[in-house]
């Protein structure tokens, strides 16, 4: 259900693309993450964007997936968090676009309870993210 409501803004990630088809070993990331119809059972949700037209960016075009390939190969040893991959925002037409893609994503997420971790792009993206987080005062709650 939550795919549905984000699916046009974002562009899946592929694990097997990431990992340039080696797969991982038992506990990375990589392999342990929720298939992308099972955003709802997440506790966890990846979130990659590739803006890289903010101000003094340093950031390239595909910037999140590095990030993705390094986050992937790490060791989780927490097997009760579950982690799901939303892929990368897709950049719009116009800055202004991508943030309001940015912020319309995280909201989405934040409402249906779940933690995003954001990565990849200009750091003004963190503007877009702050403002998702601001309007959604559910998430500033912290769960038992």
């Amino acid at each position: 259900m939550l795919l549905h409501q984000i699916q046009e803004l974002i562009e899946l990630a592929n694990p097997f693309e990431i990992s340039e088809d080696e797969g991982y070993k038992p506990g990375q990331i990589g392999g342990m993450l929720l298939e992308a119809n099972d955003f709802d059972a997440a506790d966890l949700v990846l979130l990659g964007c590739d803006e890289w037209r903010g101000k003094g960016s340093k950031a390239t075009p595909r910037s999140a997936d590095a990030v993705r390939k390094q986050l992937y190969n790490l060791y989780l040893w927490h097997s009760a968090i579950r982690i799901a991959d939303a892929g990368n925002v897709k950049p719009g037409a116009q800055l202004a676009d991508t943030y309001a893609a940015v912020k319309m994503v995280i909201r989405e997420l934040l409402k249906a309870g779940k933690r995003v971790l954001l990565f990849g792009g200009s750091h003004d993206i963190t503007l877009a993210m702050y403002q998702a987080f601001a309007e959604e005062k559910c998430c500033w709650k912290l769960r038992p």
